[in-house]
C-alpha cells in the first residue's frame, strides 16, 4: 500500500489540474503560436547599404535564407546579409470576411516588438500573407494580453530586424 499511495496522489493531482483547465502538453512546450499577417510589399535593407523589394515568399530559418518574388522573378538572400525587412502597403486579412488594411490606419501606440529565435517565425500561406510566430521570450502576463488582443484584432508584421545571435526582432501592430 505504501508504494501505491504516491501513484494515486500524483494521478489525483493531474486529474484535478485537468479539471481546472490546466493541460500538460506532451512536449512540455507551452509557447503560444500567434498568427500574424504580412503586407505584400517588402523592402529588404542589406548591410552593405543597398536594398531589394518584392514580396516575401520564403523564410527558411534552417538554410538562413529568404526569397523575394517580383512578377516571375525570384531573388534569394542570405539572412546574414540582411539588416532589416520592412513591410509596406496594404494587408488583406481573409479570416472570416476579407478586410483590407492600410498601414496609415495603424495606431503607433499599440506596436509591439517580439524578439525570438529565427526558427520561431514561419510563413504559413504566402498567397494570403499568413505567418506565425511562436512566442518563447514573453512572460505569461504578456501572453494573456496578446491573446486578448487576438479576440478582436489581427497582428500585422511591420518590420523584422536580424540580430547576430540568430534572433529576429519582429515589430507587429494589432488592427
Amino acid at each position: 500500500m505504501k508504494k501505491l499511495y504516491p501513484i494515486i496522489t500524483a494521478t489525483s493531482l493531474v486529474f484535478i489540474a485537468s479539471l481546472a483547465g490546466y493541460h500538460l502538453p506532451a512536449t512540455g512546450d507551452r509557447s503560444p503560436v500567434i498568427p500574424v499577417f504580412m503586407p505584400d510589399d517588402t523592402k529588404v535593407s542589406l548591410k552593405n547599404g543597398t536594398s531589394l523589394s518584392g514580396r516575401l515568399i520564403k523564410f527558411d530559418s534552417q538554410a538562413k535564407k529568404i526569397a523575394l518574388g517580383r512578377e516571375s522573378e525570384t531573388k534569394e538572400v542570405a539572412m546574414k546579409e540582411i539588416k532589416q525587412i520592412e513591410f509596406q502597403g496594404e494587408v488583406t486579412i481573409r479570416e472570416t470576411r476579407p478586410v483590407v488594411l492600410s498601414r496609415d490606419g495603424f495606431q503607433q501606440q499599440n506596436r509591439q516588438r517580439w524578439t525570438e529565435p529565427l526558427q520561431k517565425f514561419r510563413i504559413v500561406d504566402v498567397n494570403e500573407g499568413k505567418a506565425e510566430v511562436t512566442l518563447t521570450s514573453l512572460d505569461s502576463l504578456e501572453i494573456i494580453v496578446i491573446k486578448n488582443v487576438l479576440r478582436n484584432s489581427s497582428y500585422v508584421v511591420e518590420e523584422i530586424k536580424f540580430n547576430p545571435s540568430d534572433k529576429i526582432e519582429i515589430q507587429v501592430n494589432p488592427h
